[in-house]
């Protein structure tokens, strides 16, 4: 039987211009300024987070205590978690990432550096220097793009809408307006989906990359449940370069070809330095409850008034994120900073964590999370009473009964009209979305009886008054992919 493809929602994104290695023009990550909004909007806010970053430092040292003593790294039966991808894209930036068909390939492989990153996998773990080689954590997660959705339809594990602005500006409350039906896509039940909304930053946004609402700031007297999840932009989704590397086995997880003379990719919104997926990876360890390896201090070092670190004790003191590619000054290990000395007492002998995936290093830079990184986010997840442990409780989340095709966006304006008809059928598409190949129309077996091909236009009208009376087919064939309707001849 022929299957309907469905149009789910979408998802609206402009890119940001900026420079290699340039500090001003870039920042990583949103959850320092969302913090201090926070305290702002209530102080006594900043000893509740205090108190729960404690609480979930207290979890991770039980999680690597028990795992010494058993051996293994979970406790109970868990499965991969569920992550569905709201896309909300204006129509430029949807055909910039290669349409429908280019998400998909973009969400795969953003699936794949998940599972590498989190299981001590990544191809340029080899980039590790000799004395950081111990400090290889594995948080032992898994990663599946949810094959069904909360009404149990199945879906490719992304949704894509297209919008007319030029994106979203509201840093400080973790851009709501991007989480609502109504301007953006709502949230999945975040009981059991890890909820990904890509889409483009703007105004005092504008240089961001990415920011989380973890579950335990849902429950501090800030954000509503419903916006629990990360916002990332849109042109840093997946692996999309050329230094992305090769995974095991020699397949490649790299989207897109270089354009010819130029070295840069072509219909995949590449985005180098930040292309190979690491900006997702960062805030997915927010999402699992650790933190910025320098401690969103202002610059200061933890014995310093008002200084503070990330709370893990194989993290060294660190004064300041670090940008760019550093080079290492340090023999086996990587180099020192303002932090290097508590008195007399050296406290970098191995160099700062700026390799962490919790530092704002490019994504070519980054190369694991510390063991005690790795045993704090496992908490969250791989026990019972880990505050994420929900998610990894829906193995059907990650299958479906029937096969998952590339879907088109809401908000791409296919009209199919008059339905039911009596013989004249009228098709319209906004071509500035994108573009049509062909239409055709099927019988009740899906065999093709009628085609239009040609240039392509915005309207269409197909003559079905020779057919039999009953139920058929129309399927629309765009650059990205396709969208099938039934039709009711009467």
């Amino acid at each position: 039987m022929k299957k309907i493809l469905l149009i789910l929602g979408g998802a609206t994104i402009l890119s940001s211009s900026m420079t290699f290695g340039q500090t001003p023009t870039i920042k990583r990550c949103g959850v320092e300024q969302m913090h201090e909004y926070m305290i702002s909007q209530d102080p006594s806010w900043a000893q509740r987070f205090a108190d729960q970053k404690a609480s979930l430092q207290a979890q991770a040292d039980a999680y690597e205590a028990a795992k010494a003593m058993t051996g293994n790294e979970k406790t109970t039966t868990v499965s991969a978690i569920p992550v569905v991808f709201h896309i909300v894209l204006d129509s430029a930036q949807f055909l910039s990432m290669g349409g429908a068909t280019g998400i998909a390939k973009r969400c795969d492989s953003q699936i794949a550096v998940l599972n590498r990153d989190f299981n001590k996998q990544n191809y340029d773990s080899t980039l590790i220097p000799t004395h950081w080689k111990s400090l290889y954590g594995n948080a032992g997660i898994h990663f599946g793009l949810a094959l069904t959705s909360p009404t149990g339809v199945c879906t490719p594990g992304y949704e894509i809408k297209i919008i007319t602005s030029s994106g979203f500006s509201n840093m400080n409350n973790a851009f709501p307006e991007a989480k609502t039906s109504a301007t953006g896509l709502a949230a999945w039940d975040v009981t059991q989906y890890y909820n990904v909304w890509c889409i483009n930053f703007t105004g005092s946004a504008s240089s961001l990359l990415g920011i989380t609402v973890p579950k335990s700031q849902t429950g501090l007297g800030g954000y509503p449940s419903n916006e629990e999840g990360v916002c990332i932009l849109y042109s840093s989704l997946g692996c999309t370069g050329p230094n992305s590397g090769v995974a095991p086995g020699g397949s490649s997880i790299i989207y897109g070809t270089p354009a010819a003379g130029t070295g840069t990719y072509a219909g995949g919104g590449w985005f180098q330095p930040y292309n190979l997926g690491r900006t997702l990876t960062h805030e997915t360890g927010h999402f699992l409850e650790i933190w910025h390896t320098w401690g969103d201090d202002g610059g200061l070092c933890p014995w310093s008034s008002g200084g503070g670190d990330d709370g893990l004790t194989d993290t060294p003191p660190e004064s300041d994120a670090v940008y760019g590619n550093p080079a290492y000054t340090v023999t086996g290990g990587t180099y020192t900073d303002a932090c290097k000395l508590n008195g007399t007492t050296n406290t970098q002998p191995n160099g700062i964590a700026c390799l962490s995936y919790m530092d704002y290093t490019d994504d070519d830079a980054m190369h694991l999370f510390t063991p005690n990184q790795a045993s704090t986010m496992a908490a969250q997840v791989l026990v019972s009473t880990g505050e994420n442990y929900s998610l990894t409780q829906h193995p059907n989340l990650l299958t479906c009964p029937t096969a998952i095709t590339t879907v088109m966006p809401t908000g791409s304006s296919l009209n199919i009209f008059p339905n039911p008809t009596s013989g004249m059928l009228n098709i319209t598409v906004n071509s500035s979305v994108e573009n049509v190949k062909s239409i055709s129309v099927l019988n009740i077996m899906g065999q093709q009886i009628m085609t239009i091909t040609g240039e392509p236009v915005d309207n269409y009208t197909i003559d079905m008054t020779s057919l039999s009376k009953g139920i058929y087919f129309v399927k629309c064939e765009f650059e990205g992919g396709s969208v099938t309707r039934k039709v009711v001849l009467q």
